[in-house]
């Protein structure tokens, strides 16, 4: 199980690698540049990556384990680097020069900054450590039974996070003013973000628990979203994409709403962001992140309306370029376009290419072993290839597992029939033309190996009626 640290404070980068990882040279001399060195022991990881104001920069370790970074930064600038499974906070004024070393065989207790800005880092260091060390993936904290054992655990950890807050403002407080008056927000996106991360498997269950509820409705009311200061926090973007997991269940529940295709989705999610987030900074940077995410799973189908909301709002030229070559490349993926001729084994060797079924239509589920969404839909699909059995179309599974091992112990114990086919990882053609970078993944192409749709309905939506109207099927 993954830890639950990498959905509340580890969000994905919001920025591609901007920085060459060889051209960090040092230039300590030069006042109006900020440094920032590190020293890494017992370190297996080569890079760090270091983000901040929406850009992540690639930073290779030496020999050594050290770093060092040059960043030019007009104002106070909350950073968040990355080391493998570790990561810190780091708050810097313009022209700082700033210190820490670790060790990895001890992250938190080794973990210490000197030189500029060295109290308010180790702060940080401080408040992070107490949230990893406060068991919040356990029965007790975010998966309790329980929303009071849930909610004790929580109070108990804001308590303590509130303290050391409290003392390091009332010490540093005036030397460190703009950081006080965001880190008092971003106490509240930690909280939002834990109630939230408990509270969605309960909505998701179509249960409601009144006071989780009224508990997120306060923290989203009293927090400053639409301050534009808070995009430069990295718990923002995950706060929000918990927040509006949140509101879309709410509504589709409320409402009643039935949601059938990407574009009915996104359009009630841009909508909802426009209900929310009225400042224009931070609505911007919103449809820029989550256009780009939205892309990278489903596709650019359904985002017509959402990307021509942007394009008029734009002001950064260089992201809407950006965009502009994203949407180009996924018109390749249109109704009518050749897929690509992949090639793939079943575990006994035989190999199988897609022309290998011209004449008839394909439906290819996209998967792995240990993808739970892609395993609630083996049912389904099992019994579709049960209902269109000597008809006119081929349903095929895809492994994208790296280990096949555990691709033939689940295809075996889950007894699979069919086609199934082993890709061996990510990097192979079926996944790069269909730039697939999530799973379950369902595609639907026609009898001379066109796309029908790029991203299909899975077997529990509606794919069955698809099939059925298919021509010839």
């Amino acid at each position: 199980m993954k830890k639950i640290w990498i959905l509340i404070v580890a969000a994905v980068f919001v920025a591609a690698c901007n920085s060459n990882p060889e051209n960090q040279e040092e230039t300590t001399n030069n006042e109006d540049i900020t440094v920032i060195k590190g020293k890494i022991d017992n370190n297996n990881d080569p890079y760090v990556y270091l983000t901040y104001n929406s850009r992540t920069d690639t930073i290779k370790l030496n020999d050594n384990g050290e770093f060092t970074s040059n960043v030019m930064i007009a104002s106070p600038t909350n950073f968040f680097l990355v080391s493998g499974n570790y990561f810190t906070s780091i708050y810097s004024m313009p022209k700082s020069k700033i210190s820490f070393s670790a060790d990895k065989t001890d992250w938190w207790n080794s973990l210490k900054f000197t030189g500029d800005d060295e109290a308010v880092n180790n702060y940080l260091v401080d408040h992070n450590k107490t949230v990893q060390l406060a068991g919040i993936n356990s029965e007790n904290f975010l998966y309790a039974k329980d929303y009071q054992k849930f909610a004790s655990s929580l109070e108990n950890l804001m308590s303590q996070v509130q303290t050391k807050f409290d003392n390091f403002a009332k010490d540093k407080g005036e030397e460190y003013t703009e950081f006080v008056k965001l880190e008092s927000e971003r106490l509240k996106l930690l909280e939002g973000s834990l109630v939230l991360t408990y509270y969605t498997p309960v909505i998701n269950s179509n249960k409601t628990i009144d006071a989780a509820e009224q508990k997120i409705n306060s923290i989203i009311s009293s927090t400053d979203i639409n301050n534009p200061e808070m995009i430069q926090l990295h718990e923002f973007k995950a706060f929000v994409q918990n927040m509006m997991g949140f509101l879309i269940n709410k509504k589709i529940q409320d409402e009643n709403l039935q949601i059938t295709t990407v574009e009915t989705y996104a359009n009630l999610y841009f909508g909802t962001i426009d209900e929310y987030f009225v400042e224009q900074t931070v609505r911007e940077e919103l449809y820029y992140s989550f256009i780009k995410d939205f892309t990278a799973y489903y596709g650019a189908e359904g985002l017509t309306e959402a990307y021509n909301t942007y394009k008029d709002m734009a002001t950064n030229k260089e992201r809407l370029s950006e965009l502009d070559k994203v949407f180009s490349e996924f018109s390749k993926l249109a109704k009518g376009q050749p897929s690509v001729n992949w090639s793939f084994s079943d575990i006994d060797g035989n190999n199988y290419s897609l022309s290998d079924f011209r004449g008839k239509y394909v439906y290819i589920d996209v998967w792995a072993s240990w993808c739970g969404p892609c395993k609630r839909e083996l049912p389904y699909l099992e019994s579709l290839k049960t209902k269109f059995a000597g008809k006119n179309i081929e349903i095929i599974q895809i492994s994208v597992d790296e280990n096949r091992t555990d691709w033939v112990n689940l295809m075996q114990s889950e007894n699979l029939s069919g086609i199934q086919l082993y890709a061996g990882g990510w990097d192979n053609d079926l996944c790069n033309h269909f730039k697939i970078t999530g799973i379950p993944r369902f595609i639907l192409l026609d009898t001379e190996g066109n796309i029908i749709n790029s991203n299909a309905d899975r077997p529990s939506g509606n794919i069955e009626t698809v099939l059925n109207n298919l021509e010839g099927i």
